[in-house]
């Protein structure tokens, strides 16, 4: 988040500087470049998320939507990422997503402190949401895998702002 705020800064200081020096006309034709910058932050930094409900898991990697039911879900681990595996045996891999809670070194004298537990634990807080939802799932509902159609709108504003661009100036 930190990164994709400090490349939005630079991006608006460097195209208010190209309004101020040469002018509006000139600010549209180099704005692209930038935000195209600002976008591929957002994409990579940003956007990859694991959500879970009571539904399901949603999993988004970089510009791939995937909408996972529990009963589609065989396992549920920590390898380098989140790995969902699905009951064929397909595995998705998640970019965005919990992790371990690691335990804390305490110094001599001091208790553990509350709130670290397995309770705080990612992984463990999606294997108790599929647990509770055993009884409650649709047997019969499929795996959804989507694109982020907003994303990939901007992303195409952007080109083709970019080409038309290139085409004035050259």
């Amino acid at each position: 988040m930190l990164l994709l705020v400090l490349t939005s800064v630079v991006a608006a200081l460097l195209l208010v500087d190209a309004a101020v020096r040469s002018g509006l006309v000139n600010t549209l034709l180099l704005a692209p470049w930038p935000l195209l910058v600002v976008w591929c932050v957002y994409v990579v930094g940003l956007a990859s998320d694991v959500r879970a409900d009571e539904r399901g898991v949603q999993v988004q990697n970089l510009l791939r939507r995937i909408e996972i039911p529990w009963s589609r879900v065989q396992r549920i681990a920590m390898r380098w990422q989140l790995e969902i595996t699905l009951v064929d045996d397909a595995v998705v891999s998640c970019f965005g997503g919990p992790s371990r809670t690691r335990a804390r070194r305490l110094a001599p004298g001091r208790v553990k402190e509350e709130g670290v537990a397995e309770t705080d634990d990612g992984i463990a807080a999606m294997k108790r949401l599929r647990a509770n939802a055993a009884g409650s799932v649709d047997a019969d509902a499929r795996v959804q895998r989507t694109w982020d159609w907003p994303a990939l709108t901007a992303l195409a504003v952007l080109v083709v702002w970019a080409a038309v661009a290139v085409a004035v100036t050259r």
